[in-house]
């Protein structure tokens, strides 16, 4: 953890210590895009009972902003950003018993905050299509709530119900690629793809008063689109 802890620092720190460019170097940038996580299920393995909860996680979106500078003094085609960002998406499903007429939906969404230090690498090619690729690290809150209907004893270490909220924060990163266009001086539309992992979320449901492990990873894929101006 501490490894990771220190990658973020660093990342924030190469930012932090531009502080001497000049206006002209800096850029701020907004993106939203498609994200997409994946499906859970959460399966009893104690007691006398059979169950099971399954959930899909449907496609859902991404915004996002940053503010960032040109490291060209250090490297040609480096940039270095602060990133915020939030995603969500709907989930929904289904949760039964095996051995009795138990059964019902559920429904709910799946969201995450984050505040990262990206570092980007642009490709020069010779024409206003710069491709690049990169990453970032930092801090995240990945959370998880849903409403199951029919079932009253459905229930996290909150005790008996049938709504279920989970919430984690910690360290989180991404790896991206994309490609940028100059649609005119100082003005970019870019096209990207982003690799992103939050905090796993982990919890003990009980189904019909049965034990039943869930555990919902924290990656997501993500195409989005953004606009990128310069700072003149």
């Amino acid at each position: 953890m501490n490894k990771r802890i220190l990658l973020a620092s660093a990342a924030m720190a190469v930012l932090a210590s531009s502080g001497q460019a000049q206006a002209r170097d800096f850029y701020i940038s907004v993106l939203g895009g498609a994200n997409w996580a994946r499906d859970f299920s959460a399966v009893v393995t104690t007691g006398n009972t059979d169950g099971q909860l399954s959930g899909h996680v449907d496609t859902g979106f991404m915004i996002g902003g940053a503010v960032g500078v040109h490291l060209d003094r250090w490297l040609q085609g480096l940039r270095a950003e602060l990133e915020a960002s939030y995603r969500r998406n709907r989930l929904h499903g289904d949760w039964s018993t095996t051995d009795g007429p138990e059964s019902g939906p559920f429904s709910g969404h799946e969201s995450t905050f984050a505040i990262m230090a990206n570092l980007w690498y642009d490709i020069d090619c010779g024409s206003k299509f710069v491709p690049y690729i990169g990453g970032g690290a930092g801090w995240s809150r990945h959370r998880v709530s849903f409403v199951a209907a029919d079932v009253d004893d459905l229930s996290t270490t909150n005790g008996p119900s049938s709504s279920v909220q989970i919430e984690r924060s910690g360290f989180v990163y991404q790896l991206g690629a994309g490609v940028n266009y100059e649609v005119m001086h100082d003005v970019r539309l870019g096209l990207g793809y982003r690799f992103f992992h939050a905090q796993d979320l982990k919890a003990i449901l009980e189904i019909d008063s049965n034990e039943a492990p869930l555990k919902i990873n924290g990656d997501n894929h993500t195409v989005a689109l953004s606009l990128t101006i310069d700072i003149d």
